[in-house]
């Protein structure tokens, strides 16, 4: 038998817990190590190392995990619009993604849901699925762990303090970025980073190379901007990004505390995740006077920061009953944008279009304590959370100024109201070994959940009788959950996962209303059950050593899911808006999505290649309009895609990598009927291809220094991504950075 070595991949901190992905990475076979190890995780589950982050140079976090089966931007062309769909969940509150354990998301009409600096980040843990006991109250898609960079991941033995500078291009937009970390080691107990990015870009410029039928207007651009032109206009931002972080480690005692802050600011259209900017008529050009003045009236001024502290403490003494971890964060989420000038003298806003001004602000507290106890080879994880977000939302709108019942153009927008929701959490989670082969792993988490809203500035949606009602109301449940892990060799092992959980209806399920004029659903939905999943998800995972070489390795990851989702959240219409003393929202009667995932990766001396796939497909019952009608089509589930990844390390210095995927078509009756609602559009097959070159000097004139060249879609293919709801693809974008550390 082919012998091979494997090392558990050390994806944190280790005062951040236990690692939440359980992978191993095999570096070894027959004696001899391989230059890119092979990772393999469990199924659905997936680590995104700090290499792997340096050699993709994305612009976005959500770039950095749509490289993942089953995991997909949503759209996302313009930064600062995308979101993370996740086997077919797509909505801010179906992810939990934390940031050295500290919950993150943002939720904004038309908005993108996370932000994470990608220069910033050590390691990703990814759970694909409702199955992390530790993540509660939605996740229906899966939970994220993000890792940030700390002193260690620099530092060799006997080194002290050095510091990192890095510089980056993407020809693209024109983006110029820059780095610089300093870190130090200030005992053995002490260490600490900062972290500093920047980044500077102009607007995307769009494709226009040829796949299939999916190609590009032909000829040069047209005079005005119908949506044809190579630009994305108004697509440029600034960004800028830091990372304090200090760990302490004393015997018995781990303590780390960091503080992220990342602002992003740009002239866009308010409503980001757009394309092309408004036709603009005639009539509009005569008003504003030319063509390029009307343009810029209809965008705004966009600032986004995120600013995050975190404290995370692990108690590990020498007794197998205590390990425990205690976990304090607070967040402040703002977005502020502002029409021009000329927009506040001459543009009409409808409510529907937020205002000439709009402000949105979440505050969030996070407590979580935990300890896990070792009877043998059997564990027991018992914890308590809480989870505060209080949000506020403003807008002020000129073209109400002097209506007193929308407060003279100050007030919150119906559709967005303002509210805290808070989620007091208790779980648990025995892992029981067997045999050497079985082990099962139940769970049980309850939640307790309480909303309440804030009462609106403006009397149209501020009327008691009308049942504009803010007062709290709170939802609660139990999820249980069921592992099973089974070892039939040290080469093939079988995975099952079961989960029922829950979702509890969001502020702004709870609390939009319309005023009492309006003549359908104009209530706040004070009655609304919580959301309901059951997850089902069958894996497998197998080794191959010798397969085609003495010293080469294929590794297997097979992963196939179903979801069964009742009580589905959604506005009220068809026939189940039939009144004007209804709630806005309704429980739906439910729906279904299933799929499958495959990663495949081999391994051969400085060789390596990777094989992916995704497919799911899924349905509600009856439509959104009628229950009693026939099944359509979910919204946001990803067509059928495949991708590989073929790579060689030329010496141990320097890697050359191509990676293509492609994409099948998706046609109108694979979508959900057509309404005012859908924003999925029909799209052709596509295939798109990408270059990576990385070198990292280990000795000589260049040992520290690094260079990264990244060419996204190498043929400038113009393509609408499918979850990009109709919005063209940046084209060819060609990234080079170099770093040196000293």
């Amino acid at each position: 038998m082919i012998q091979h070595e494997q090392a558990v991949i050390d994806a944190q901190n280790k005062v951040l817990g236990e690692p939440k992905v359980e992978a191993i990475e095999v570096i070894e076979v027959t004696g001899r190590a391989y230059r890119r190890g092979l990772k393999l995780a469990p199924p659905g589950t997936a680590v995104i190392t700090m290499k792997e982050v340096e050699e993709q140079q994305s612009t976005q976090f959500a770039e950095l995990v749509d490289q993942l089966p089953g995991i997909n931007i949503d759209g996302g062309t313009r930064v600062g619009g995308e979101r993370i769909n996740v086997w077919g969940f797509g909505d801010e509150e179906d992810l939990n993604l934390y940031l050295d354990n500290a919950p993150l998301g943002f939720e904004q009409y038309r908005y993108g849901s996370f932000f994470v600096d990608p220069d910033l980040i050590k390691q990703i843990q990814v759970i694909k699925g409702a199955h992390d006991v530790r993540s509660g109250n939605g996740g229906f898609g899966g939970s994220m762990y993000v890792t940030s960079k700390s002193a260690e991941d620099f530092l060799d033995a006997g080194e002290h303090f050095g510091a990192r500078l890095k510089g980056g291009y993407s020809d693209n937009n024109d983006e110029k970025r820059s780095l610089i970390s300093v870190y130090g080691q200030f005992n053995r107990h002490l260490s600490a980073i900062v972290n500093y990015t920047y980044r500077d870009a102009n607007d995307t410029t769009l494709g226009n190379g040829i796949w299939g039928d999916n190609i590009a207007q032909e000829g040069e651009p047209v005079e005005l901007d119908t949506g044809d032109e190579a630009k994305l206009r108004y697509s440029g931002y600034r960004q800028n990004s830091l990372l304090a972080k200090v760990d302490f480690d004393y015997g018995d005692h781990l303590m780390s505390l960091s503080m992220t802050d990342y602002k992003d600011e740009g002239q866009k259209p308010w409503a980001n995740r757009r394309g092309q900017m408004p036709t603009i008529s005639d009539y509009n050009i005569k008003k504003y006077g030319d063509y390029e003045t009307a343009l810029f009236a209809t965008t705004a001024h966009n600032t986004y920061k995120d600013t995050n502290y975190s404290l995370n403490y692990r108690y590990t003494p020498n007794n197998d009953w205590i390990d425990t971890q205690l976990v304090v964060s607070t967040s402040d989420n703002q977005r502020h944008w502002v029409r021009p000038d000329i927009a506040w003298e001459k543009m009409y806003v409808s409510v529907g279009n937020f205002g000439h001004e709009s402000w949105l602000d979440y505050k969030r507290s996070f407590v979580d304590i935990n300890n896990t106890s070792w009877f043998g080879d059997n564990s027991l994880l018992l914890g308590v959370q809480y989870l505060s977000s209080d949000r506020d939302s403003l807008v002020y709108n000129k073209t109400y100024e002097k209506k007193e019942a929308k407060n003279f153009g100050l007030y919150t927008p119906y559709y967005q109201p303002s509210g805290k929701q808070q989620t007091s959490s208790a779980y648990a989670e025995f892992n029981y070994q067997i045999s050497d082969q079985l082990s099962v792993k139940p769970s049980l988490r309850y939640d307790y959940i309480r909303s309440e809203g804030k009462e609106n500035l403006a009397a149209d949606y501020n009327d008691i009788s009308a049942g504009h009602d803010y007062s709290a109301v709170s939802h609660s449940g139990l999820s249980p959950r069921l592992g099973v892990h089974y070892e039939l060799s040290q080469q093939t092992q079988f995975y099952f996962d079961y989960a029922y959980t829950l979702q509890a209806p969001v502020i702004d399920d709870i609390y939009t209303v319309q005023y009492a004029k309006a003549s359908k659903a104009i209530t706040s939905s004070r009655d609304l059950d919580l959301e309901r999943l059951q997850a089902y998800k069958l894996g497998m995972t197998q080794v191959n050593n010798g397969l085609f070489a003495d010293d080469d390795t294929l590794s297997t990851q097979i992963t196939m899911y179903y979801h069964k989702g009742e009580g589905d959240i959604a506005k009220r219409s068809g026939v189940n808006s039939v009144e004007q003393a209804q709630g806005y929202n309704t429980n739906l009667e439910g729906y279904y999505n299933k799929g499958a995932d495959l990663v495949v990766n081999y391994r051969y001396q400085n060789l390596f290649a990777d094989l992916d796939a995704s497919y799911i497909t899924g349905k509600h019952d009856g439509s959104l309009k009628d229950s009693t009608g026939e099944d359509e089509y979910l919204a946001d589930l990803a067509p059928t895609n495949i991708g590989l990844k073929l790579g060689y390390y030329l010496t141990n210095d320097l890697m050359f990598a191509w990676r293509g995927k492609w994409y099948d078509s998706k046609s109108e009756d694979e979508m959900p009927a057509e309404s005012s609602f859908r924003t999925d559009q029909p799209t052709d097959a596509y295939f798109v291809q990408d270059l990576y070159v990385a070198f990292s000097g280990e000795s000589g004139a260049l040992d520290n220094w690094e260079a990264y060249l990244t060419v996204k879609n190498i043929t400038n293919q113009y393509y609408k991504p499918y979850m990009g709801d109709g919005v063209a693809a940046a084209g060819r974008d060609i990234r080079v950075s170099v770093a040196y550390s000293f």
